[in-house]
């Protein structure tokens, strides 16, 4: 199953598009998985330096940057972001080939990012410039520093504005990466009442509700990439038992 398949992972990347989305679509998996002993890194697409009532996006910004490094180490996750700008992000295959050199350099098994149907733009284009990104990332014709790489598999996390469409194929148990995560996004104002919308509440609900769906006391729920687009990014990957190593 996809959870045996996620947790015997060595490298696990999340894209948000904002810092506090990898934490939501995928914050306890990361946290669980840390603890199996995967190296886990959040690329922020943008800092989401536009959403304060109060702050300029410059200021704000250089809170976010602190608290996303916060959250990331109660999690045990690395960090980076590429510095794009917040409501304007791009879905071009400039910056694709950026996510494209983040993807090689990692070498991730498993890539997590926003499901397409959401009615925030950004939202949109990360979960475009991901799937471009893993697209460009295996095809060894493009040039960069680093060699081609196809991860083995790609998931869209759940999330309360990306739910046109979604389904929740598949519940990954959680529970042993609760409690990091309910530490770490605590971490960011967002999470402590900057927002009308009671984020700690809803996410700690969801995942307790995916847990007793699952059977156990917290749970993600995860989209899967279809059938053919997983058969597409690995046209250039070795027929499997003849990678490297093997």
């Amino acid at each position: 199953m996809i959870e045996d398949r996620i947790y015997a992972a060595k490298s696990i990347l999340v894209v948000g598009a904002h810092a506090f989305d990898a934490e939501v679509i995928a914050g306890p998996l990361a946290a669980a998985a840390v603890k199996r002993g995967a190296s886990v890194n959040f690329l922020h697409l943008t800092m989401g330096e536009q959403g304060h009532p109060c702050l300029i996006p410059a200021h704000y910004c250089v809170q976010k940057e602190k608290e996303a490094g916060r959250a990331a180490e109660r999690l045990g996750v690395k960090v980076r972001s590429l510095g794009l700008r917040d409501a304007f992000l791009p879905s071009d295959d400039e910056t694709a080939l950026d996510v494209c050199d983040v993807i090689r350099e990692l070498k991730p098994e498993i890539v997590i990012t926003h499901w397409r149907g959401s009615w925030h733009k950004d939202h949109r284009a990360a979960a475009h410039l991901t799937q471009t990104g893993i697209f460009y990332a295996a095809l060894p014709t493009v040039v960069s520093d680093h060699a081609a790489h196809t991860p083995q598999l790609l998931l869209f996390g759940e999330n309360w504005e990306d739910d046109d469409g979604f389904r929740p194929e598949h519940l990954v148990d959680v529970s042993d990466g609760f409690e990091a995560w309910s530490e770490a996004v605590k971490e960011y104002e967002l999470a402590r009442g900057l927002s009308s919308f009671p984020y700690v509440d809803y996410y700690s609900a969801l995942y307790r509700l995916r847990g007793c769906l699952r059977g156990t006391r917290y749970a993600q729920a995860f989209a899967a990439a279809s059938h053919s687009w997983n058969a597409g990014s690995g046209l250039f990957a070795p027929p499997f038992g003849k990678g490297p190593g093997r």
